[in-house]
């Protein structure tokens, strides 16, 4: 199975969001035009007088009063939702998972989910349970990969083995990599602004009925309270065509997205019996929640989960039998039980794989298994993972020490690890970066001295793997924690007057996975800009990275310069920067900047990028970090058998703090 274009997605997902609003627009200016007949006709029955508003002016007033509900209602579920997905998970019920469960089939999900994580390049996001659905489903939400959570039904970990929530859950993560998580969250926003035009109709309808029932009632005024009831109730049809609307538009977004996904999760595990397996059990079984909001998250489940009235035209998902019929080819059946639905397709014989590739485990034989040497194959790994990925982050997992991996999941050592990360190998060195944190906090100083010991004996490409693993634990602390861990990582990077890519790596994935009270998730641009308006910021990186890895050899680092300077299509011309103007402070403004570059913009970005980062023929663990950091601020994730086997930093790979 060829690889995945991730770029070609991102841009696809983003033209998606652009019809989206024609078809919205659309069907509010429907809207509005059903209300003013609506309004124009209640006028007539309630308002005899001749000196009556004109027709434009009741045009006006409705435009005006209905733009204004819907926008307000779209932007209050918006604001409700900026958190990430973590307020999607609770809205429809869910659990937290614990960092260390004492549930087998949670720990098995934490499990499944760090391995992907880790493989992809990712933060581990928050893993949510939907304790009391019994229905078979899942999602992903979010507005990017650093605000993501997972979540599955209680009934998806009690129906599914190891293979089958594998196969789910690399579904899910296509959605966090693919930019459908941000797209199905404003899809929530549109179906919270058009219904609310049915509320208010149901609420008018509500009211004048009451009144009605109080009041004496004249002639005249039964007349007017009886035009306010048909009033009320054109207002809840108008809104529920709206939601019709809204529906189909729901549906034709997301059907697609769901067979990309499937073949996604076919081609991270190489594994097609897991997610068809999956598939035929919700088949049988039902993924039906019983969750309020259910109805305005359907788009976003791994399977359909209402019940629909009008056939397929309105499901949000491609049928169940086609979806197993595309992963497992040859199984054709009609849903009668599970039973007969798992029987068939466990009966299809299982395509043949390439050797080495038949799931998780045991892939690292395969053809992309190990370190990525081409700067093309640097780029085309973006939000690509393999099963050779998954399998270095399984063994990366099972390798760490017990102590080391007991600590980065707790929340009440991870910050140790964290410190640990970024304590010198050179003792003088160390113990001046130890002894102020001794006299501020003994405890967390004892604690980091002593993983130190631990993490120096890991290979250099697996620390930041290592933090992306205690993301989690840093997030469940508590908010002043959490403001004096990034303060003092700042301060110990720092504290030599030089930054080094490792290091302002890990500072840029702290601050933008473990956030602070009042910090909104980072989220990608409305409108995305082409590379060529940023030509600036683009010389201060690739600057960086060129002097990075050229060991202060001024030339190599021009050739560097040069060579991903040709990768980056039509741009302005730039010249490579002094080291003195290379410092963290000025890379970070320009990374920020770039983030704003379109899909296939940040294609050429990054191939650039890898390009001079792998000048001189190799590719350190200080520039493969560089890279994993960078990619990760535009959610390009790289995955992990990127800097697998990387060689050890050398020469003066660092920039002014």
């Amino acid at each position: 199975m060829s690889g995945m274009d991730f770029f070609g997605h991102q841009e696809r997902a983003r033209k998606s969001t652009r019809w989206l609003v024609v078809l919205f627009v659309l069907a509010v200016l429907a809207i509005v035009a059903s209300i003013w007949f609506a309004a124009s006709a209640l006028l007539l029955v309630t308002d005899t007088r001749s000196d009556g508003p004109a027709d434009w002016q009741v045009l006006v007033a409705v435009t005006a009063v209905t733009l204004f509900v819907i926008a307000s209602a779209m932007l209050w579920k918006t604001a409700q939702l900026r958190s990430g997905g973590a307020r999607v998970a609770t809205l429809l019920g869910g659990t937290p998972v614990s960092m260390d469960p004492t549930d087998p089939k949670e720990r098995m999900l934490r499990n499944l989910v760090e391995e992907m994580s880790i493989a992809s390049g990712v933060p581990v996001p928050e893993i949510f349970v939907l304790e009391h659905e019994s229905g078979i489903n899942a999602f992903a939400a979010g507005w990017t990969p650093a605000d993501a959570a997972v979540a599955v039904t209680r009934g998806c970990l009690e129906q599914f083995d190891r293979d089958e929530l594998q196969g789910v859950i690399a579904h899910e993560f296509s959605h966090v990599f693919h930019g459908d998580m941000r797209l199905n969250i404003r899809l929530m926003g549109v179906l919270f602004g058009i219904v609310c035009i049915a509320t208010i109709g149901r609420i008018v309808v509500q009211a004048v009925g009451r009144g009605a029932g109080r009041g004496s009632g004249g002639r005249g005024k039964g007349g007017g309270a009886a035009g306010f009831v048909l009033f009320g109730l054109a207002l809840m049809v108008i809104g529920w065509l709206g939601v019709l609307f809204a529906r189909l538009i729901q549906a034709a977004v997301s059907r697609q997205r769901e067979f990309l996904a499937d073949a996604s999760a076919v081609q991270y595990t190489r594994n097609p019996r897991g997610i068809g397996l999956a598939l035929a059990k919700i088949g049988g079984l039902g993924g039906r929640l019983q969750s309020p909001h259910a109805e305005e998250a359907s788009h976003m489940l791994f399977a359909d989960g209402m019940r629909r009235f009008f056939g397929g035209a309105m499901a949000t998902h491609p049928p169940i039998e086609e979806r197993v019929e595309r992963v497992r080819p040859g199984f054709r059946r009609p849903l009668a039980s599970a039973g007969d639905m798992v029987a068939a397709a466990t009966a299809v014989p299982a395509p043949v794989l390439a050797p080495g590739a038949a799931g998780f485990a045991g892939a690292g034989d395969g053809p992309r298994a190990g370190r990525r040497t081409r700067p093309a194959d640097l780029v085309a790994a973006a939000g690509d993972p393999q099963p050779a990925d998954v399998t270095a982050a399984r063994e990366l997992l099972q390798r760490l020490p017990l102590e080391l991996s007991v600590a980065a999941r707790d929340p009440m050592r991870a910050g140790a690890v964290l410190v640990a990360l970024l304590l010198e190998r050179d003792n003088a060195r160390r113990e001046r970066q130890l002894a102020p944190l001794r006299e501020r906090d003994a405890t967390l100083a004892y604690e980091a001295s002593t993983l130190f010991q631990l993490i120096s004996r890991l290979p250099a490409d697996l620390r930041l793997p290592l933090l992306e693993l205690s993301t989690p634990a840093l997030r469940a602390q508590a908010p002043a924690q959490r403001q004096g861990l990034r303060t003092l990582a700042r301060e110990l990077a720092l504290g030599d007057g030089r930054l080094s890519p490792f290091e302002f790596a890990l500072l840029r994935l702290l601050e933008r996975h473990v956030r602070l009270p009042g910090e909104a998730p980072t989220r990608p641009p409305g409108r995305p800009t082409p590379l060529v308006q940023h030509a600036a910021a683009t010389a201060v990186v690739l600057s960086v990275l060129a002097h990075a890895g050229s060991g202060g050899d001024a030339a190599a680092a021009a050739a560097a310069f040069a060579r991903g300077h040709r990768h980056l299509g039509p741009v302005a011309p730039m010249a490579l920067l002094p080291v003195a103007q290379c410092d963290g402070t000025g890379l970070e403004r320009a990374v920020d900047e770039l983030a704003s570059v379109s899909p296939l913009g940040k294609r050429n970005l990054l191939s650039a990028c890898a390009e001079a980062a792998a000048a001189d023929g190799t590719l350190t663990s200080g520039e493969a970090d560089l890279l994993r950091a960078l990619a990760a601020v535009w959610d390009c994730p790289l995955p992990l058998a990127t800097a697998h086997g990387a060689a050890p930093t050398a020469g003066p790979a660092a920039f002014p703090g």
